[in-house]
């Protein structure tokens, strides 16, 4: 138990930040820890939690993808207009909008992979020509609700249990697999690590960091989807708060944005943890501008930590220690 808990410990500090989180909410807010509460809490975490799943692995890899909010906004859009409020179009229309998010990610990691564009420049250019695209769809027009078989994916319960929870819980297990027990995730580790050194081992790197865009796509698009059944339908900019969210999530859950550590179970304590404080604000009088600045504080911080003059600052107060 001890070896576990001194190689997991910051996922263990994210799920007891959570725990805290969750009493210190409930002290504000009497009620909060309700079943129906922590109920609705898990709902809205598990869109973070499903976003954050493609990202998780893109931070791991050493990347990271800001095209996220509008290839989650394409999708509901496309499905909205091409479904028209009827279950049966979703027979072609989802698994076309899984593999157009996929499309999308295979176009962001071959950029990064094979022609060397920073992440951030890769993925922001995406970002913004699917924005662009989606205003001369639509024409910034309304859609159509969103079909009753989304909506029942996104809101509805089996055996008191919401469905999407449960959707959550089975890519929280397949991630888990992925990182923890297959090749892909050792090469995903060693990629952020040091993708030179990763390369001379062998490690397929280009075929790596391109997987992970895909999976961040296609996690992104599926988001998009089941977003737009919570809401009923799809909307213009319903994608940009899940860009922050999603990131942070990732750092919250221990992972370093500059690469090679971290894990989805992590991810998924943060995204719990983003969620309570939305929670929190309204009991504490505060705006959503005050989450905003917790999302940039996490960020700046985790990537003060991992950054090399931070550690070459700890080793020399070490050094001075001894």
């Amino acid at each position: 138990m001890s070896g576990f808990l001194a190689r997991n410990r910051l996922i263990v500090l994210a799920y007891a930040g959570m725990v805290v989180l969750l009493l210190v909410t409930a002290m504000f807010s009497p009620g909060f820890l309700s079943v129906s509460n922590m109920r609705s809490t898990v709902v809205l975490a598990a869109f973070v939690g499903i976003v954050a799943l493609g990202q998780t692995f893109v931070i791991i890899g050493g990347g990271i993808d800001l095209s996220v909010p509008w290839v989650l906004n394409s999708a509901a859009i496309v499905m909205a207009l091409l479904c028209g409020g009827q279950d049966l179009p979703l027979v072609w229309v989802m698994p076309l909008l899984l593999a157009g998010g996929a499309f999308i990610g295979l176009i962001n990691g071959v950029g990064v992979a094979q022609f060397g564009v920073p992440p951030i420049i890769m993925t922001l250019a995406t970002n913004v020509i699917l924005q662009g695209l989606i205003l001369v769809l639509t024409g910034g027009s309304p859609t159509p609700s969103a079909p009753a078989l989304i909506q029942f994916l996104s809101v509805g319960r089996l055996s008191g249990f919401p469905v999407i929870a449960l959707i959550w819980l089975a890519l929280t297990l397949a991630a888990t697999l992925l990182l923890s027990k297959a090749a892909f995730g050792r090469h995903l580790y060693a990629l952020g690590t040091s993708a030179t050194v990763a390369e001379f081992s062998g490690v397929p790197t280009a075929r790596t960091t391109i997987l992970t865009y895909v999976v961040s796509g296609l996690t992104a698009a599926f988001a998009g989807m089941l977003l737009t059944g919570y809401s009923g339908q799809a909307y213009l900019g319903m994608g940009d708060a899940y860009l922050f969210t999603s990131i942070a999530a990732v750092a919250i859950g221990g992972a370093s944005i500059l690469g090679g550590s971290g894990h989805y179970l992590g991810t998924v304590a943060g995204a719990m943890v983003l969620t309570i404080l939305t929670g929190l604000l309204p009991a504490l009088n505060l705006s959503s501008g005050a989450l905003l600045i917790v999302y940039g504080a996490v960020i700046l911080l985790t990537v003060s930590i991992g950054s090399e003059t931070f550690a070459g600052l700890g080793g020399r107060l070490r050094r001075k220690e001894g």
